[in-house]
């Protein structure tokens, strides 16, 4: 991936102040625009709520929007972030299982709004076919049933930043070799805090397993360690064959508005 390569600007994971980042929705939106971003998705902890505002920031400035989400699981290595892409923003299930495991905001703000009840949602339990987990209600979902909500909501399920969750390559192996069998679609390969040869390993390693690549900046928000810089430089060609398979998600169908031929 020398510095001859023809790269695209985007960012799949970033977030905002519908869960734990510092701005808006919109003014997200806004500061992909200020930096020549092509494709953005918005993928805050637990929650869609941010996405309608976030989606109609972006189509003012031409910007191609994929939906998303980033759910905080369990697992035998501990916490892990599954990245959910193409995603039914009104599928009953995913929408009552993300209310179950939102965490607990970083503002007082946001602490003393879902206090007070005015972030909190009713309404009826859905039936889903997803095996449901057992034990009382927890803080955050199993890989296994988080990956399938995603699929059931018509999307794809991506591992987030998987050195920072697993510290080595090895623990990321052994981790793939568990989520691959529970129908994990594919790697977040350029990040943008990995160099650039930390991400050619996790590239050949997706390519490898037959994951599909993607990448983001976990941009927070200045106040934030985990991500105080917005977009990443993908090249064109990588990004060629993953806008295809993260505009169709699981049913083959692209999402609206998505020109998947960019």
């Amino acid at each position: 991936m020398g510095s001859g390569v023809e790269r695209v600007r985007i960012d799949l994971h970033c977030h905002s102040s519908a869960s734990d980042g510092d701005h808006t929705p919109a003014h997200v939106a806004r500061r992909l625009a200020e930096i020549g971003v092509s494709w953005a998705a918005l993928t805050d902890h637990n929650t869609v709520a941010g996405q309608d505002e976030f989606r109609r920031a972006l189509s003012r400035y031409g910007i191609h929007y994929i939906p998303g989400v980033e759910i905080d699981t369990r697992s035998p290595f501990g916490p892990l972030h599954i990245l959910g892409y193409n995603i039914d923003l009104r599928h009953p299930a995913l929408l009552v299982a993300l209310e179950k495991v939102r965490r607990p905001w970083r503002t007082s703000l946001h602490r003393l709004l879902a206090r007070l009840g005015v972030l909190s949602h009713n309404g009826d339990h859905p039936p889903t076919v997803c095996q449901p987990e057992g034990g009382k209600d927890r803080k955050a979902l199993s890989t296994a049933r988080a990956i399938c909500l995603i699929h059931e909501a018509g999307g794809t399920a991506f591992l987030a930043h998987p050195l920072e969750s697993l510290r080595t390559f090895k623990r990321v192996e052994e981790a793939l070799d568990l989520l691959q069998a529970e129908g994990l679609d594919g790697l977040e390969v350029f990040h943008r805090s990995y160099p650039e040869g930390v991400q050619f390993a996790l590239l050949a390693m997706a390519v490898r397993r037959g994951l599909v690549p993607t990448g983001g900046s976990d941009f927070h928000g200045l106040h934030h360690s985990d991500g105080a810089t917005l977009g990443v430089d993908i090249p064109q060609g990588e990004w060629n064959k993953i806008v295809k398979h993260l505009a169709k998600g699981q049913s083959g169908v692209p999402y609206v508005g998505v020109d998947t031929t960019s």
